[in-house]
């Protein structure tokens, strides 16, 4: 009995838009379209948000989070017009009390990490009851980035971190929980066996870019995410907002591009002088190096390539 051909694997290129097509996704990293997917307040998009957290903070929360609803957010307790320069996307609390404020970046940022601690320490600050009875029974705060651009110099795509013992390494107080997602090193990689984390971070980073799902993706939340994330369940005024963000962006990187076309002179030659005085202060330090193990001068000026009256200068 011949044995039946096993079906041919499908590349995921095959699930990418060709040229001047546009995918049928909104590309979720732009503000409206993660809040209507994401939406608290409705029960579709309220479902995604609880699949998401749960798949991301996995590591971090004590238990799953059965449900979520929206947060008032406090006054800025700086005063500063500065500290709120990046609008949270979503401030949520879950079933249990916890804080969670989600956070998408499509451009970089300084002081990142220190910008989250910041926020952090507002939602704690503004547990705070009026009164004498409080004692301090902060609940966990929890602050998720996903940013588009690349934050630390390591291959993780996936930061967390917390408030920790140094000695020991063990939690020490669950106020402060933070979970930094680069989309920028996501591969376009994902396999049914994959982790949820992996999937959702292919998700977030190439949907907009899909004409249709992955068989990978093929589980129940990903396919109600996805139609939530249809732009054509966009209304009128939702997608001229939609695609005035991008048009922001599209400004934002013609800008930056100009202004290195303009002056690519400046910036070549200030590169080329950066390098040259790496150069040279190498060299004098090898120089110094020969000149303390008293090799002669000639030798020294003819292998760094300084001239004698410079070696002997040093």
């Amino acid at each position: 009995m011949k044995k039946k051909n096993p079906m041919p694997h499908k590349s995921l290129e095959d699930y990418l838009v060709k040229p001047g097509e546009q995918s049928p996704y909104a590309n979720l990293l732009i503000d409206l379209a993660f809040k209507k997917a994401f939406d608290p307040d409705k029960p579709a998009s309220r479902e995604n948000l609880v699949n998401l957290l749960n798949d991301l903070l996995a590591p971090q929360l004590k238990r799953p989070i059965k449900s979520v609803k929206t947060r008032n957010v406090a006054k800025n307790l700086s005063g500063s017009k500065e500290s709120r320069t990046a609008i949270f996307d979503l401030h949520c609390e879950d079933d249990a009390g916890n804080l969670i404020e989600i956070e998408v970046q499509i451009r970089k940022l300084k002081n990142f990490s220190k910008r989250l601690a910041f926020y952090a320490s507002e939602m704690v600050a503004n547990q705070a009851e009026i009164g004498s009875g409080w004692k301090f029974n902060v609940k966990p705060t929890y602050v998720i980035a996903i940013t588009q651009k690349t934050v630390f110099k390591d291959n993780r795509i996936i930061h967390r971190a917390t408030t920790v013992d140094l000695e020991t390494g063990e939690q020490f107080v669950d106020s402060y929980n933070y979970t930094v997602i680069e989309l920028s090193k996501v591969p376009f990689f994902i396999e049914k066996k994959s982790d949820s984390s992996s999937k959702w971070l292919f998700f977030f980073r190439y949907l907009h870019r899909l004409r249709k799902l992955p068989e990978a993706l093929s589980e129940k939340k990903f396919k109600q995410l996805t139609e939530c994330s249809r732009v054509s369940r966009f209304t009128k005024k939702e997608f001229e907002a939609y695609r005035k963000v991008y048009h922001k962006e599209w400004d934002h990187n013609a800008m930056v591009d100009g202004i290195f076309e303009d002056f690519a002179d400046e910036i070549n030659a200030k590169i080329a002088e950066n390098v040259s005085k790496s150069v040279s202060d190498t060299k004098r330090k090898i120089a110094k190096k020969m000149k303390a193990k008293n090799r002669p001068i000639d030798e020294i000026a003819e292998i760094t390539g300084l001239t004698e009256d410079e070696v002997n200068a040093l």
